[in-house]
């Protein structure tokens, strides 16, 4: 049985979240079906930089336990394949949830959208990142691990853009980071 919610302590706290990096990149995607898997292997490329300010995920979905990693961080960058001709740079403006809310509902499914992450997390810590969407085109999410060329040029495209933004906000460590194209 559970103790009710008057005798369980605030594991949420906002004193208790405190800032350990920067910059977060979540590439999220299956890595099983073709091209659904840019969002992961961008960021397992970002991770790759090995910089110091930089927190890089690649996982399968988008789940609320990410939120402990969102309280953490100024900057974060979700990377996900879409069926758009061209990569698209979108930023997040996360709505706060009614604090009249049922908790219960927030837990409600498995997997979240980045912005019903942003909303969760700002409920639960009191903060919220500033947050952008990056979506690489694709051509198929077809089961199988191979990327498509569209996919290709999309990762690549979505790097350089990922470099920019770090470049934008202060981390003069990423001149010169080169890597291997997927």
């Amino acid at each position: 049985m559970l103790p009710s919610t008057q005798t369980r302590p605030d594991t949420f706290s906002q004193s208790a979240t405190t800032l350990e990096y920067d910059f977060l990149v979540i590439g999220y995607g299956n890595k099983l079906c073709g091209d659904d898997s840019v969002g992961p292997w961008v960021a397992m490329v970002v991770a790759d930089w090995n910089l110091p300010a930089v927190r890089s995920l690649a996982v399968n979905q988008l789940t609320p336990n990410l939120t402990d990693e969102l309280a953490k961080t100024n900057y974060v960058m979700f990377v996900d394949a879409c069926g758009r001709k061209t990569i698209q740079t979108v930023q997040i403006d996360p709505l706060v949830v009614c604090d009249q809310q049922p908790a219960s509902m927030a837990f409600a499914a498995h997997s979240y959208d980045p912005l019903a992450l942003l909303n969760l997390t700002q409920r639960l810590y009191k903060r919220h990142p500033q947050a952008w969407l990056l979506q690489i085109p694709v051509e198929s999410c077809d089961l199988g691990n191979k990327l498509s060329s569209k996919a290709h040029q999309g990762c690549d495209r979505a790097l350089r853009a990922i470099e920019r933004f770090l470049v934008t906000y202060r981390q003069p460590q990423l001149h010169g980071v080169s890597y291997m194209g997927p």
